[in-house]
């Protein structure tokens, strides 16, 4: 069970390293192809159709085939996209080649986290957050190598990296061992996980998955505008250079990496939809702040605070999900993970046309517009599962066991 962790992990970082690509060297693609920024909102928009595109084909193999050959063959679709994106083909081929990238993604992503909810019974978060860590590493990895390859002008061999690595992962796929049994093992529970999920009619389950499927939607745009256009931002909103400026989403994913690591800890103190609350607010509250102080300074610590808020909010929102709607682990997956692509098309496809139609500073507030509304209807959803207002549920009997 340790290497396929291990390697689940180790393809979570490969999805990591290449959501990241694109918008780490944007303004660099976008000055080769002679684009606009609408355009670069378009093609992320046509990235996360490819994303939906690979939920749909994945949610048909993953009930007819075993994982490992789906994983094998998602990482070597990475490899041969991004090894091909390396040599800057025309525009219409390079955006097929994301397309084409982001399907692997899709069925990486799907794929693995399913395997999870089903093994880690009552400490999905906890397994989850091992999945995310991972995931934020090679997110946080990239656009450091990013800012040196374009201070050194070699900016377009990123691709080539996170082609070898998929090409070897998908080599070591073809070895992982794997079984669908449940490891209950002596690990500690989730703080919801802890406990049974609390009993819905089947209409109500019906109303609370579209409303996760709602507010998976509103932080896949949060997420993918932030990721595709902070750089941009500092660019053009802190007015910074380009390699200093995609040092900004290092710190963003580098807090992101610190905070899921605090994750599967923090979730066996705290219920699910309290840490959800929690962390959109100071999300929120970051991103105010970023807005009307406007230093560039401060702006990296404001990015660090944003980063730690939003680290755990994906997979607490798909393991909210899933214990709120038990047994339905194939049905759920597939829905908050393509959801969360469609919103992460939508939402910076707007992102991009509102740079150029109405500049950075209406954009920001957009963005924040964006996570209030997660957050009003995160407590929609807290308040038909239990029909009261969020309160602060702390395990008092863990405190007192240690």
């Amino acid at each position: 069970m340790r290497l396929f962790t291990l390697a689940s992990c180790a393809l979570y970082f490969l999805t990591g390293l290449t959501s990241i690509s694109i918008g780490s060297v944007l303004p660099e693609l976008l000055g080769h192809y002679q684009l606009s920024y609408t355009v670069g909102g378009q093609m992320i928009f046509i990235g996360a159709m490819g994303f939906m595109t690979g939920v749909l084909i994945t949610s048909w193999l993953n009930r007819r085939f075993p994982p490992r050959p789906i994983l094998s063959l998602s990482a070597l679709v990475i490899a041969v996209a991004q090894f091909s994106i390396l040599f800057l083909p025309p525009f219409p081929i390079f955006v097929a080649l994301f397309f084409l990238n982001s399907i692997g993604s899709a069925a990486i992503g799907i794929v693995v986290a399913t395997m999870f909810i089903e093994v880690f019974i009552g400490r999905q978060a906890v397994a989850m957050s091992y999945l995310e860590v991972a995931f934020g590493l090679g997110a946080f990895l990239m656009p450091l190598l990013a800012s040196f390859f374009i201070a050194l002008g070699i900016w377009r061999y990123l691709f080539l990296i996170t082609a070898l690595i998929a090409a070897f992962l998908a080599y070591i796929w073809t070895r992982v061992p794997y079984s669908r049994q449940s490891e209950a093992g002596k690990e500690p529970l989730d703080a919801s996980g802890s406990s049974k999920p609390v009993v819905l009619s089947a209409r109500k389950k019906a109303i609370i998955l579209g409303l996760f499927a709602v507010i998976i939607f509103l932080y896949g745009g949060l997420e993918g505008s932030l990721n595709n256009f902070m750089s941009s931002i500092f660019i053009h909103y802190l007015n910074q250079a380009a390699w200093f400026a995609s040092l900004s989403v290092g710190v963003f994913w580098g807090s992101m990496v610190i905070g899921r690591a605090l994750t599967g800890w923090i979730i066996r103190k705290i219920t699910y939809s309290n840490y959800l609350l929690i962390n959109i607010s100071g999300a929120i509250v970051s991103l105010v702040l970023f807005i009307l102080l406007k230093n560039a300074w401060l702006g990296f610590g404001f990015v660090a605070i944003l980063g730690l808020m939003m680290s755990g909010i994906y997979s607490i929102t798909l393991v909210f999900a899933n214990y709120s709607i038990p047994n339905s682990a194939s049905m759920v997956t597939p829905i908050i993970s393509g959801l969360s692509g469609l919103g992460s098309a939508f939402f910076p496809a707007i992102t991009g046309l509102a740079i150029d139609q109405f500049g950075i500073h209406a954009t920001l507030w957009y963005i924040v517009g964006i996570a209030i509304g997660y957050l009003l209807f995160l407590l929609i959803i807290d308040r038909m599962r239990g029909g009261h207002m969020p309160r602060l549920r702390f395990r008092l009997a863990h405190f007192r066991a240690q």
